[in-house]
């Protein structure tokens, strides 16, 4: 698959609709719980329904890219994601709120690895280009997808915007089911998530992953928070920080031919070692605006080369067994953000952002070791290419 093909785009437009549904609630918030009449609290529960019922969805159905063939998988959590953000639109309570978003995680939790799946399907020599493309999603329901609903909210109503998110996906749904298999039918054969796991690197890999996305949840989560109250901005310059992010997040695309041309292995460690100085630089620099917003940039671009590399060495070592593979991803990607809004949400307490940086930092150091360590056996294993 060509980095241009529409089918990228398709897929690239699905993962913005499904971080846009993620991020859409915080904005949002009050006016939902003014609406069902709850505390803001009991409505932000639906947020937890949602990742529990992606990392529950990741788990549980792992196997189901596998066995039916990422297409016929997409399709299914494209349409169960729909149906599910129509129930979110109308919800009368707050567990109907919850209830629904369980369901869109359970959506996504097929969605994101069938997605995956899909875009690491093609020649190796532009697998990176190919999945950074589709990554570049995540920045887009940043920069656009959150603050469009946002304003949708705010003109219409907050069931408009659940309503405009499940609209986009019809013609995703149209556009996956016209074109033509690109990853085979699946296998009645899957793989077990047992078997799964035990494939030669995919433990050391998703250690990795649970290093990476507890810093980056836990930084995230508080960044805003520690950035009010020190440089004392009010709620909109503090979202230029969120802003800033994504932008970098997109840029980082600019990078992903050159992933392909030196190779995943290669660059892990170093990718994983500037993001540990990033969390480092945090430091100092979370104390002054213009700084801040050149940190979050950078941080984004990084985060963008770390990710693609990631999931790019995950792909490529599940082999047959891919579909699973990339499930588990998302469900340890989910694990991480409830460890790192929790644990770091505790340290955030007890010593200020500036620990809280450098806690990031080291899970870092720690996941670049990890990587580095097992960067000679990957390479021996896997077959000789750019990607390898």
């Amino acid at each position: 698959m060509s980095p241009n093909e529409p089918r990228v785009w398709l897929l690239m437009t699905a993962v913005a609709v499904v971080g846009s549904n993620s991020l859409a609630l915080s904005p949002i918030l009050a006016d939902v719980a003014r609406d069902l009449g709850a505390a803001p609290t009991a409505v932000a529960r639906a947020s937890a329904a949602y990742g529990g019922g992606t990392a529950l969805s990741a788990l549980t159905l792992a196997r189901l890219v596998d066995r039916i063939g990422a297409e016929r998988a997409l399709a299914i959590g494209l349409a169960a994601l729909a149906l599910a953000l129509l129930g979110s639109a109308a919800a009368v309570s707050w567990p109907t709120l919850a209830l629904a978003q369980a369901a869109a995680g359970g959506a996504a939790g097929i969605i994101l690895p069938a997605t995956y799946a899909l875009a690491t399907a093609g020649p190796p020599e532009r697998q990176a280009a190919t999945l950074g493309r589709v990554l570049t999603g995540w920045a887009v329901s940043l920069v656009a997808g959150v603050p469009l609903a946002a304003l949708v909210a705010e003109l219409a109503s907050w069931r408009a915007s659940y309503v405009a998110l499940a609209a986009l996906l019809v013609p995703l749904l149209l556009g996956i089911g016209w074109a033509p298999a690109r990853s085979g039918a699946g296998s009645r054969d899957a793989p077990s998530l047992r078997s799964a796991l035990m494939r030669p690197g995919i433990l050391p890999l998703l250690v990795v992953c649970l290093l990476f996305m507890t810093a980056f949840y836990g930084v995230y989560a508080y960044l805003g928070d520690h950035a009010r109250r020190a440089l004392d901005l009010d709620a909109a310059r503090a979202g230029l920080i969120a802003l800033a992010y994504g932008i970098g997040f997109g840029l980082g695309m600019l990078a992903d031919p050159f992933i392909d041309r030196v190779g995943v292995a290669r660059l892990f460690p170093p990718t994983l070692v500037a993001m540990a100085l990033i969390y480092a630089a945090l430091i100092p620099g979370a104390e002054t605006f213009p700084t801040l917003l050149t940190l979050a940039a950078s941080w984004g671009l990084v985060n963008h080369v770390g990710l693609t590399i990631l999931v790019a060495r995950l792909s490529r070592a599940g082999g047959a067994a891919v579909g699973t593979v990339l499930a588990l991803n998302s469900a340890v990607s989910y694990l991480g953000a409830l460890l790192g809004a929790g644990l770091f949400g505790l340290l955030y307490d007890a010593a200020g952002f500036a620990a809280l940086a450098g806690a990031a930092a080291l899970l870092l150091a720690a996941a670049a070791a990890v990587a580095m360590a097992g960067s000679t056996s990957f390479r021996r294993r896997t077959a000789p290419g750019p990607i390898s």
